[in-house]
């Protein structure tokens, strides 16, 4: 399984991004558990190790343990930033991944997120059960044509693991001649002429699980369709679209490719988006 964070975790993060009402509060605490077998899925840890000498080690949740995020490419990640120290191996013990839960046993607790490690991690009976500062990570995809921006994806993790406000952002709905690069938010260009302006959208879309093999989705941030004023000159071929915190300016949350390219022309009426679906996709961690 790659590394990532639960299906569940992903629906409240894109609450505080993209809905006026619920969202997540950061843990005080995050526990780690180390797996004898992977995780199945985005929404179900795995098996965690049966020894009484190592149980799940409590990590307070700050920049110090979870250092802010990095985007590199189309991947956003989160690191640990110190030695994860779980004490003595009572016997010889493989572990093959990790997971992230909100409580120090499986009562109660919510899974988190995880992953599989590269190459299993041994250790002798006797030996200190112990990653090094960067031994883990947890990672947040962009889609190469659209879904999510690099910045929500970092601000996200650094919400939930790092417990980093981020209050919920103004909404803009924006067309584009040329697509922004999805990940880093830049190099979209919209019209400047024709009556042209970004249109403010009401943040109460839902939010759904998607399919748990593959992502957990939420709607366009809107009720209803984002309808921008009918262009008074030529303003070329939109190809894309996407949500701004700003009516100008500002930081892309999300957009994505037109299925149909639509050619704006003076005159042209009906110009507005559908309420289409926002994909948080996760990716492996290299």
């Amino acid at each position: 399984m790659p590394s990532s964070i639960a299906g569940s975790l992903a629906g409240e993060l894109l609450s505080i991004v993209f809905n006026s009402f619920g969202g997540h509060e950061p843990l005080p605490t995050i526990y780690l558990g180390l797996l004898t077998t992977a995780p199945i899925n985005y929404f179900y840890g795995g098996a965690e190790v049966e020894n009484a000498s190592i149980g799940r080690l409590a990590i307070t949740n700050n920049l110090t343990n979870f250092p802010s995020s990095e985007t590199i490419g189309l991947v956003t990640r989160k690191v640990n930033g110190t030695i994860l120290n779980f004490g003595t191996a009572g016997s010889a013990l493989s572990f093959v991944a990790f997971g992230f839960y909100s409580t120090a046993t499986g009562t109660g607790g919510s899974w988190l997120g995880g992953g599989s490690f590269t190459v299993p991690l041994n250790f002798a009976s006797g030996a200190t059960v112990s990653i090094a500062p960067g031994g883990i990570a947890i990672a947040l995809n962009t889609a190469s044509v659209g879904g999510c921006s690099g910045y929500v994806c970092r601000k996200m993790l650094d919400l939930a693991f790092g417990a980093v406000a981020y209050p919920n952002p103004s909404h803009f709905g924006a067309y584009f001649t040329t697509a922004p690069n999805y990940a880093t938010g830049l190099d979209g260009v919209e019209p400047t002429v024709g009556g042209y302006s970004r249109v403010a959208t009401v943040n109460q879309g839902g939010i759904n699980g998607g399919n748990e093999q593959d992502f957990a989705s939420s709607s366009l941030p809107t009720d209803s369709d984002i309808i921008f004023t009918n262009p008074t000159s030529d303003q070329g071929t939109v190809v894309a679209g996407g949500i701004f915190d700003a009516a100008s300016g500002g930081n892309l949350l999300c957009g994505g490719d037109l299925a149909v390219p639509r050619n704006l022309v003076a005159g042209s009426t009906g110009v507005f988006f559908e309420v289409y679906s926002i994909q948080l996709r996760i990716l492996a961690v290299a």
